[in-house]
């Protein structure tokens, strides 16, 4: 059975391509670029994963995680986030409760092999 990943990304060339990159290997994307309907879809679409992008327009990917992280329902849902703003991942304790972090621009290879294994756990 297929697993369902949701890619917050206010980006649509970056969330297509995601999608096109996912897809092949039996993963289901959705796609949304509003962070603050992401808890609500998580729960009503079951979605196994979360790519998450920190620079949001609506609401940053950092208060995306920390609610997701903060609610029972969906603490233990894996996160990863990708970002071009690697300057605070090393150093900010809310992005540290991500699952992993990948850095813009990424390799096809290491976002499916990161999703995969945490698709795995889940």
């Amino acid at each position: 059975m297929a697993k369902t990943v949701l890619v917050v990304e206010d980006s649509a060339f970056i969330g297509d391509a995601i999608r096109n990159i996912l897809e092949p290997h039996d993963i289901f994307v959705l796609q949304e670029d509003d962070g603050n309907k992401v808890l609500d879809l998580v729960k009503s679409k079951g979605v196994d994963l979360v790519i998450l992008d920190l620079m949001m327009p609506k609401l940053p990917g950092r208060d995306v995680l920390e609610r997701l992280k903060n609610d029972p329902q969906t603490k233990s849902l894996p996160v990863i986030i990708l970002s071009a703003r690697i300057d605070h991942a090393r150093w900010d304790p809310e992005i540290q409760a991500c699952d992993k972090f990948i850095a813009k621009p990424f390799k096809n290879e290491d976002l499916i092999e990161s999703v995969k294994k945490l698709l795995k756990k889940k």
